[in-house]
């Protein structure tokens, strides 16, 4: 009489092409807020390769090709490393047979005379994607931050930039008479003169008093002091303010707007 009994218990995971496939689409999704950011940040990418943008392109560039770059190990690596991971598998084999009253076991590593070998995984192959991903992810991700920072800033400058020319084709028309007062004209002009500054990359901090601002601003820094001196007078001095300061303080704004249309 023989017997013969084979029993395999297989314990299903996540093989590492799945894992692999879940970082792929991660990087594609990084990957495409990158490009977006691209195409928000460049109205003519064109013209921007011609002048400035030439570094910035083959920094995008690069970025592409690492992306193909990771695509291409990721597809030889998953190759490796497609097999699924099988644990707690047992294969036994049985077989018994009564001669003559004997009992004959054969071996369970053994059926017809051939050993079964346990599977083998290409464990490095398969970490060495994980990391290359990640790391794709995490040089992506730092793009598209970045990207995100530098299109909110352009937009902030550029409505800085709309706001300070409002003001200075109001006082182009209506001059002087657009204000109440001379201590109000004064001040307008101060402020807008300040934001100016901030789109050319000179910002005000909170923390600055208006001197220190001053003494920090190197851009037409006379003409600036003194529009800053006509400003303290205006806003916190006692004295009078007239008209005289503040046509005073459109003689040296006006100077300084004239810098700026020629930056």
């Amino acid at each position: 009489m023989v017997n013969y009994s084979a029993s395999t218990s297989e314990t299903s995971q996540k093989s590492p092409a799945h894992w692999a496939g879940v970082l792929m689409m991660v990087l594609a999704v990084v990957g495409l807020l990158v490009l977006i950011g691209i195409f928000l940040g460049w109205r003519d990418p064109f013209q921007r390769f011609e002048s400035r943008g030439t570094g910035i392109l083959v920094k995008y560039l690069m970025a592409i090709a690492l992306i193909l770059g990771v695509v291409s190990v990721g597809r030889l690596l998953g190759k490796n490393s497609a097999v699924k991971h099988v644990s707690n598998n047992s294969t036994s084999l049985n077989a018994s047979g009564v001669i003559n009253g004997s009992v004959i076991v054969h071996d369970s590593s053994y059926y017809n005379g051939t050993p079964i070998s346990p599977t083998r995984h290409s464990l490095p192959s398969q970490y060495l994607l994980y990391i290359v991903l990640l790391f794709a992810i995490a040089v992506f991700a730092h793009l598209a931050v970045t990207q995100y920072r530098t299109y909110m800033r352009r937009k902030e400058r550029e409505e800085m930039k709309l706001r300070a020319e409002l003001f200075d084709r109001k006082l182009d028309e209506l001059g002087l008479e657009m204000f109440d007062n001379p201590r109000e004209a004064i001040v307008g002009i101060y402020k807008n003169a300040v934001l100016w500054l901030d789109y050319l990359g000179i910002p005000y901090r909170e923390s600055w008093t208006h001197w220190e601002h001053a003494e920090r601003v190197k851009y037409m820094h006379d003409a600036f002091v003194e529009l800053t001196r006509l400003f303290e007078k205006a806003k916190y001095a006692p004295e009078k303010i007239t008209w005289n300061d503040a046509k005073k303080a459109l003689e040296v704004y006006r100077g300084m707007r004239r810098g700026v249309d020629e930056v």
